[in-house]
């Protein structure tokens, strides 16, 4: 397989964006094509996939994957919000990272009833009739009631970061928390499915699959990767 035989539309980008800000820039993203394609490849029809980067190639990545998976199958830009840290220095502090989820078909797996958080703002503990309301649609009224669950969460996720003291740290640079894993698992996959991630790091995502009873495989270079896959995964079936 070549990029420029199968993958015409996204040989235009890859060309387009050579020469344009860090000459790396065109090689990291020549490096993601290929793994993105496979990921296409394997995902079933029913399933998603989240991609995080940080600021400085996730808009690049964002028209990647739109030439991959299609812009039809472009479901969210996640904001995940934290707080802690350091301070800006004559900018605004940066605290938040940006999750692109693509599905591979309409037909995806989306499990509202396992994310609901609760709702917000004044009487969020109550669930009378107070709590509903009416709206107009399509020249008639209709009543809503909020769900006892709680609600769906919006595309910005407050789920703070792992901090030096927290009992999660393996000594992982990018270790991202269990919560947020266990957030996008439950949302796309259900027991049983398989979780692949393909640069697994310190294996947050196997961590959070076996937790959930999904299958998974996690994928990753480094040989400090792999014993921190062991260690942790040890640690939580003793």
């Amino acid at each position: 397989m070549t990029i420029k035989e199968d993958q015409p539309e996204l040989y235009t980008y890859l060309n387009g964006i050579r020469g344009v800000g860090n000459p790396y820039n065109f090689a990291y993203l020549a490096y993601m094509a290929i793994r993105l394609i496979e990921c296409q490849r394997v995902l079933k029809k029913a399933g998603s996939i989240y991609l995080h980067c940080d600021p400085t190639m996730s808009h690049y990545l964002k028209s990647l994957m739109d030439c991959i998976f299609g812009e039809r199958n472009f479901r969210n830009e996640i904001v995940w919000c934290y707080r802690g840290g350091g301070k800006g220095s004559r900018d605004f502090a940066r605290k938040h990272d940006v999750l692109l989820r693509y599905c591979q078909s309409r037909n995806f797996v989306f499990n509202e009833g396992l994310i609901r958080v609760p709702y917000e703002g004044t009487g969020k503990n109550r669930k009378d009739a107070s709590m509903g309301g009416s709206r107009r649609k399509g020249g008639g009224n209709s009543s809503y009631r909020p769900n006892p669950l709680g609600k769906i969460p919006e595309d910005w996720w407050v789920i703070p970061q792992l901090n030096s003291n927290d009992p999660e740290r393996v000594g992982y640079p990018t270790q991202k928390p269990l919560r947020l894993l266990e957030r996008i698992i439950r949302a796309s996959s259900s027991e049983g499915d398989m979780v692949l991630d393909p640069f697994c790091g310190c294996a947050t995502t196997c961590v959070s699959s076996e937790m959930l009873d999904r299958k998974w495989i996690g994928i990753d270079v480094s040989f400090k990767a792999y014993e921190l896959v062991k260690r942790r995964l040890e640690t939580r079936r003793s």
